[in-house]
Formats: C-alpha cells, sequence, structure tokens
C-alpha cells in the first residue's frame, strides 16, 4: 500500500493493491507528555521503549464497488474491500489524536475520513466526506485537513485541497492549486504553509497560505 501512495505522489497508475503488503508507517505525532504515535498499516500505535510498540486504534476496512474489471477478472461494480490507510495524525487542542485516511484502492472520493482517538476507547469518526487525505494541523480556526487529490486519484485530475472542518458533517475549501502532490502540512499564526512533489527536486517547493479570510 505504501508504493500506492509513492505512485500517487510521482502521478503513476493506482492499481488494486498487493494484499501482503503493509502500509506505512506514514505519519507521526507526540503528545503533551512526550509520546510518540505512528499511523502504520491499518493503525495507529504508540511507541514505547526498547524498540516496542501498542496498537492504540485499528480502523476498519469498508466494501465499496469496484470502479473498473480487476485483473482476476473481478467485474466492474463488485463490492471490493476498501482499507482504511491512515496517513496523518495529529493532536488536538482537546487532548485526543486526529487521524486522517488516504483510503486504499479503488480510492473513491468522498469517502476519506478523520477519526477521533482516546487511547482506551474505540475510534471514532470525527469528520467525513474527504478524498486522499495525507495530512492534518490543527490552527486558530479548528482542523484543516489536506487532500492529495480533490477529486479522486483516479479522475485524472491532480487538483489538491486544503480544507477547513467547520462543524460535524461540514468544511470548505480554504485554498486549492493543480499539479502540486502535497504532502505535508504545518499551521503557524495565520498561515498554513504545505510542502509539495517530495519527491521531484527540481520542482519541490513549500506553499504559504493565509488563513486570514
Amino acid at each position: 500500500m505504501a508504493s500506492l501512495l509513492v505512485a500517487a505522489l510521482l502521478g503513476a497508475p493506482a492499481g488494486p493493491p498487493d494484499p501482503g503488503v503493509t502500509a506505512g508507517p506514514f505519519d507521526a505525532a507526540v503528545d503533551r507528555r512526550g509520546r510518540v504515535y505512528v499511523t502504520e498499516g491499518d493503525t495507529l500505535v504508540r511507541l514505547l521503549p526498547r524498540g516496542r510498540r501498542s496498537t492504540v486504534a485499528s480502523f476498519p476496512s469498508r466494501l465499496v464497488p469496484a470502479p473498473e474489471r480487476l485483473p482476476d477478472g473481478t467485474p466492474r461494480g463488485t463490492p471490493v474491500r476498501m482499507r482504511p490507510v491512515p496517513t496523518a495524525v495529529a493532536q488536538g487542542p482537546d487532548g485526543a489524536l486526529y487521524v486522517g485516511e488516504l483510503t486504499g484502492y479503488p480510492f473513491p472520493p468522498g469517502r476519506a475520513r478523520v477519526w477521533r482517538v482516546v487511547p482506551g476507547r474505540p475510534p471514532e469518526v470525527y469528520a467525513g466526506g474527504f478524498t486522499a487525505v495525507t495530512d492534518l494541523a490543527w490552527g486558530p480556526d479548528g482542523l484543516y485537513v489536506l487532500e492529495l487529490a480533490h477529486d479522486g486519484l483516479h479522475s485524472g485530475d491532480r487538483v489538491w485541497a486544503l480544507l477547513l472542518v467547520t462543524g460535524p458533517g461540514r468544511h470548505r475549501v480554504v485554498a486549492s492549486a493543480r499539479h502540486t502532490t502535497p504532502s505535508g502540512l504545518t499551521i503557524h499564526g495565520r498561515h498554513a504553509y504545505v510542502t509539495a512533489c517530495p519527491d521531484c527536486p527540481a520542482t519541490a517547493r513549500v506553499r504559504r497560505i493565509s488563513l486570514s479570510s
């Protein structure tokens, strides 16, 4: 699954995943007590001393219709299992951990979610309706979500988007652009900083976005 994210970042075609491939690790966050959390596979894990780890949350797969005939002969429209592929984690002002999904194949638009995780409790969906989430960050107005491809990885339209969660089930686009394959998001004051095209040294850049409006 990690290879699928790399393919997406490079603009290569993305197909069905190899079930033997484990996704991640993709992102990490440190809480206020210095504990380190990592998104890996379909889980959020906490790193422990001496190389040990503890699973904090596991995220479920879902059945979605195949958008095309698969190499094994599975017809288009047949339900296929889509993995969550958590790619982003950030601690919120309430102390909870928030985890964003890229989702696995077939990467349907609008099906990625952000989970709220309190260690020791089952994860809960905090917000939905996203597509190919690559990073999260908390800003002065709330939670910002970075999407790799706003219209879906199979759309052929490489328009990314930065969205602000404005309430339960609601969000709005703050900024978007074309063909820059964003992967990282940091917010400082009233500006968001988005890293773009990390695998393209000649064109890599950091975009600054005003959040004043």
